[in-house]
């Protein structure tokens, strides 16, 4: 019977304390190398009271690492797509260079294709909101006459966010600021409408 069968309320401290020790696990000891064990001993709790928080290590990663990235406010078009364009490939340069989600999203990615549950919550906290707020400064560089009327906005997203977290997660390499403004000129060449 687990804290809210009985009546009693969960302690956030408790969930902050696991969360936090999770996190220092990643970054210290890398995604493989983390157990429910390992996570109940950093955070000085029992194991059971890890369990009756999240069904398994996966589960507690993802919160620790991404369980915020609902909070950061999409960047509203400002009628400059270009500069919009760089803040959005900037913000997800920044987001996925985190050290906690360097750590834990490819463990993550694989991990979710074994557990639905984990797939619909990546898909609805990490691609659907992202996409979205893609998708919104992409149409009004379309109907600003930035980009091409015809262009496909999710090939355009694939391309850009897609590159993002190659060039974070696998090559780690390159400074941010350079990797956006490289990204964005690229991807444009493509995507501006035709003035002749």
């Amino acid at each position: 019977m687990t804290d809210q069968a009985r009546g009693r309320p969960r302690d956030p401290r408790t969930d902050r304390e696991i969360l936090a020790a999770t996190r220092a696990l990643l970054v210290r000891d890398g995604y493989d190398q983390v157990s429910m064990d390992a996570i109940a001993r950093e955070a000085g709790v029992s194991r059971p009271t890890v369990y009756r928080r999240w069904p398994s290590k996966t589960h507690v990663v993802f919160e620790a690492a991404f369980g915020n990235a609902g909070d950061h406010p999409a960047p509203q078009p400002s009628g400059n797509f270009e500069a919009d364009l760089r803040q959005f490939v900037s913000g997800a340069i920044e987001f996925w260079s985190n050290p906690v989600v360097q750590a834990a999203a490819l463990g993550i990615l694989a991990d979710r294709r074994r557990d639905p549950q984990l797939h619909i919550r990546t898909q609805q906290l990490l691609d659907e909101q992202t996409h979205q707020a893609f998708a919104q400064l992409t149409r009004a560089g379309i109907a600003d006459g930035s980009l091409r009327p015809d262009l496909d906005i999710d090939t355009f997203y694939d391309v850009l966010i897609g590159t993002t977290f190659y060039a974070v997660q696998v090559q780690q390499n390159q400074p941010h600021q350079a990797l956006a403004d490289q990204l964005c000129a690229l991807a444009l060449q493509g995507a501006r409408k035709d003035t002749e």
